[in-house]
């Protein structure tokens, strides 16, 4: 049955390119080589069902099973929600994937280090909110000093640093006053109907 695994190596490959990681940064991600990746993509592995759940969940995809007869109602309502997409929300999505791809990277060179695990949860938490462009900005610009940083010991208050900089700015956004409701309707002219 290869079009069925065709059509998900393509699935995986375009949520890949939609959430702006390369194969290397997946790779980074998930901890395994960018080669098995191109693999993965282009068919030339064949999959463990515990390896593609956990790319899947590293893509922000789930892998489940659908009853045959549901299959055109589930991917109608993908299709639907993929269009709805909006630029705002795969510029958020890539800003934040990249933040943690370089992440995963830094935490390879140094593993034990309990505050890359407090950026990501921050990171993660930061993706539930609709963040604006000046949120994206400060959170591209940790990613860039994060990046940016060499090894040893020197690297762990710019990392605590960075980590108090997400957290004030996930404080900000989760403790910001809601928006007033606004009214569906005006009842303003009914009066001069009466």
């Amino acid at each position: 049955m290869p079009y069925a695994t065709d059509e998900i190596f393509q699935t995986l490959r375009d949520a890949r390119q939609v959430t702006g990681l390369s194969q290397r940064d997946l790779s980074a991600r998930i901890g395994v080589p960018q080669s098995h990746i191109s693999k993965i993509e282009n068919g030339g592995t064949d999959l463990r069902l515990s390896s593609l759940v956990e790319l899947a969940r590293a893509l922000d995809h789930e892998v489940v099973l659908v009853p045959r007869k549901l299959l055109p109602a589930v991917e109608a309502i993908v299709k639907k929600a993929s269009s709805a997409l909006s630029g705002k929300a795969r510029m958020q999505a890539t800003v934040l994937n990249r933040a943690r791809s370089a992440l995963a990277r830094l935490n390879q060179a140094h593993p034990h280090v309990p505050e890359l695990e407090r950026i990501d949860q921050t990171l993660r938490e930061l993706a539930n909110f609709q963040l604006s462009g000046s949120d994206l900005d400060a959170i591209r610009h940790t990613t860039d000093r994060i990046m940016k940083l060499p090894g040893g010991p020197n690297s762990l208050p710019v990392i605590q640093r960075s980590l108090k900089q997400l957290r004030e700015l996930r404080n900000q956004i989760g403790h910001a006053e809601p928006e007033a409701p606004r009214p569906a309707y005006s009842l303003d002219g009914e009066d001069e109907d009466a």
